[in-house]
């Protein structure tokens, strides 16, 4: 579908939007995008304590509670026209992937029940003709099982999310930022196309309004096509690092791959070591079809998105 038609069928009045995970980097940034946009909000968060001081709290509904408990999600659900699925398990350890099966078949079971108008995932990159680590292959199922969940359905596969809080991009500041000589696996030669936090939002935001005949799963990237080598250099010019150098040097385990980034930045062991796994895969899109369908600005390079992220910012 083209965009011009994605807009003759777009949704004109002012959904409900559930955003759960938001306390985290994406979902904090999404709140406030969706209340600007005219969209009344709910969060759904199991924690109260960790919205404390968002300045968007007055404005929205709160609704506290484990995203596993299925009578509370078909309560967090109830009048609810869009859900955005930003949960997920990973730094939890093993059982991860269990845990997001487990919460998709919830929300997809109330989602439905409760005639949700469109159900919006942020999963991962889907790379094609490789074995995927456990946390991609986790993403993969989680969207599979929203699909097919009988509500209009929109994955959104983003690979690294370049923004103030992402696991992916503090992993690559605090490493590149410390380390002037790099350690240099075969992985740092895998290429990776980042995409910018202000433009996860934008996507997400016009995903509540896309007709309901829009479904299915769709690449969500930025414009640059790098390696993770090219990556850290890249990240080091903005940051004003000069030129970093790498050390050839055999693969290691992801176990003591994830000690090493756990001891230079602030990501867990848990989240570090499935993200390593992730990094023989190559995560570059194979189309460019969600913004086809988006009234999207354009998206930001690299570089520009670095310097909103290093300013804490998640918008333009």
């Amino acid at each position: 579908m083209g965009r011009d038609q994605a807009r003759l069928g777009r949704v004109t009045h002012d959904p409900v939007c559930l955003v759960t995970g938001a306390s985290g980097h994406v979902g904090g940034a999404l709140v406030p995008a969706l209340l600007g946009a005219g969209h009344r909000v709910r969060v759904l968060t199991r924690d109260a304590d960790r919205l404390a001081g968002r300045p968007w709290l007055d404005d929205v509904e709160v609704v506290v509670g484990d995203a596993a408990d299925a009578d509370l999600v078909a309560r967090a659900c109830a009048g609810v026209d869009v859900v955005h699925w930003l949960v997920h398990a990973l730094d939890t350890g093993p059982g991860f992937a269990a845990a997001d099966r487990a919460t998709a078949r919830v929300v997809a079971r109330a989602a439905r029940a409760a005639g949700v108008r469109r159900l919006v995932y942020l999963g991962g990159p889907r790379p094609a003709d490789e074995a995927l680590s456990a946390h991609l292959l986790s993403r993969e199922e989680v969207g599979a099982l929203l699909l097919e969940s009988g509500v209009p359905t929109v994955v959104l596969r983003a690979a690294m999310v370049v923004g103030p809080g992402s696991a992916s991009f503090e992993m690559l500041r605090h490493v590149t930022e410390r380390l002037p000589v790099l350690p240099a696996p075969g992985w740092v030669d895998t290429r990776v196309q980042p995409v910018a936090l202000r433009d996860v939002v934008t996507a997400l935001v016009g995903c509540a309004t896309l007709p309901a005949e829009v479904h299915g799963a769709f690449a969500l990237a930025g414009p640059d096509v790098m390696t993770y080598a090219e990556l850290v250099q890249r990240y080091a010019a903005v940051a004003g690092l000069g030129r970093r150098r790498f050390l050839r040097v055999p693969d290691a385990g992801p176990a003591l791959a994830a000690w090493g980034v756990a001891a230079l930045t602030p990501v867990s062991r848990e989240l570090a070591r499935s993200l390593v796994e992730s990094l023989p895969n190559t995560v570059v899109a194979a189309d460019d079809e969600v913004w086809s369908v988006l009234d999207a600005p354009p998206r930001l390079g690299f570089e520009d998105a670095v310097r909103a992220a290093l300013a804490g910012q998640t918008s333009s």
